[in-house]
């Protein structure tokens, strides 16, 4: 646990270290909804997971936002909180680096820490579709008993992010993600890629203000 609490400070203490605060200026934020599945059958069945929370973005600086999410699963007590970093490199893309930290604040905390890019497919006055996707990754758990352990991790995924400025300030957003998963031969998977892989995918529906 003490592990795990470390790592998320010195994550957190290095990007602040980069930051002017006076610089940083609340640019949205609002709930989100998101519905994944269990990439297993359970009994036969498809089983849904429904976590709701709030975000907000941040500009640091020019080409660079923040984001902070916090949530939890309905009907289960287990917080996660996500901090994301995004440096645009270009009129289209931009490089990103997301942190996630959930516990069940009992006796234990996962953290993963993932990097890939963005970029924008389509983009209006109004809306903006982008494709993103984080290939790599540090998977971590720790315990109350402060045994911790860490391990690089690499996946197939894509995430579809579609924003429609509703308003002048409203902002509605849609994000459909899809990851390839490695369970084994001998476990049902709920959406099956041949013998060893599967699909695992999300939906996540966002309402925000805009300022």
């Amino acid at each position: 646990m003490r592990q795990a609490v470390l790592v998320a400070a010195i994550v957190l203490v290095s990007c602040c270290s980069w930051v002017n605060v006076q610089a940083v200026n609340l640019v949205e934020m609002g709930i989100k909804v998101h519905v994944t599945h269990d990439p297993l059958l359970s009994e036969g069945s498809l089983r849904l997971v429904v976590s709701l929370g709030g975000y907000c973005k941040l500009a640091v600086a020019d080409g660079w936002t923040m984001r902070a999410e916090l949530g939890t699963p309905l009907g289960l007590f287990l917080p996660q909180l996500g901090l994301a970093s995004t440096h645009s490199i270009g009129e289209r893309i931009a490089l990103e680096a997301q942190l996630w930290i959930q516990s069940d604040l009992m006796d234990s905390v996962f953290l993963t820490l993932s990097a890939g890019a963005r970029a924008i497919l389509v983009r209006s006055e109004t809306s903006r579709l982008t494709l993103a996707s984080f290939p790599f990754a540090l998977v971590g758990f720790s315990g109350w008993s402060g045994d911790a352990s860490f391990f690089p991790s690499a996946s197939l995924n894509a995430y579809f992010d579609y924003s429609w400025m509703a308003s002048e300030n409203v902002v509605l957003g849609q994000t459909i993600g899809l990851t390839v998963v490695q369970l084994g031969p001998e476990v049902e998977m709920a959406l099956p890629l041949g013998e060893l892989y599967g699909l695992r995918m999300d939906s996540t529906t966002h309402a925000g203000f805009r300022r």
